[in-house]
């Protein structure tokens, strides 16, 4: 699994994300539907880059598509909270040593020099 993703893949998985924690089509988003949800902000998307960038979510292994009549639908394959555990492990592993104590406490550093 990549943990690298662009802007417009976040956007996406986000939007799949709160569309199947709402309950919203959870076995049948439609690219229409993530492009509705992505499109709230005020980013003006076109279909055909939406559909790309879906289907490369899909040979990443993030997204699952199937077939549903003439459109293909898709869904997750893993939630927003398994992906952030799985995220934080590799970040613990990768500049801590696995020492989640050492995590945290950079974490609580990063959050005292955040301005609200």
């Amino acid at each position: 699994m990549t943990f690298t993703h662009g802007t417009l893949e976040n956007e996406i998985l986000n939007a799949v994300w709160t569309m199947e924690e709402n309950g919203i089509n959870t076995k049948n988003i439609s690219v229409n539907e993530v492009l509705q949800e992505i499109n709230k902000n005020g980013n003006e998307r076109a279909y055909t880059t939406v559909k790309t960038v879906m289907d490369r979510l899909v040979d990443k292994n993030l997204l699952k598509r199937q077939k549903s009549g003439k459109k293909f639908c898709y869904k997750s394959m893993e939630s927003r909270e398994e992906m952030a555990a799985t995220a934080i492990n590799k970040l613990a592993g990768q500049y801590f040593n696995n020492d989640m104590r050492s995590l945290m406490k950079a974490l609580e550093k990063q959050c005292m020099n955040v301005k609200v």
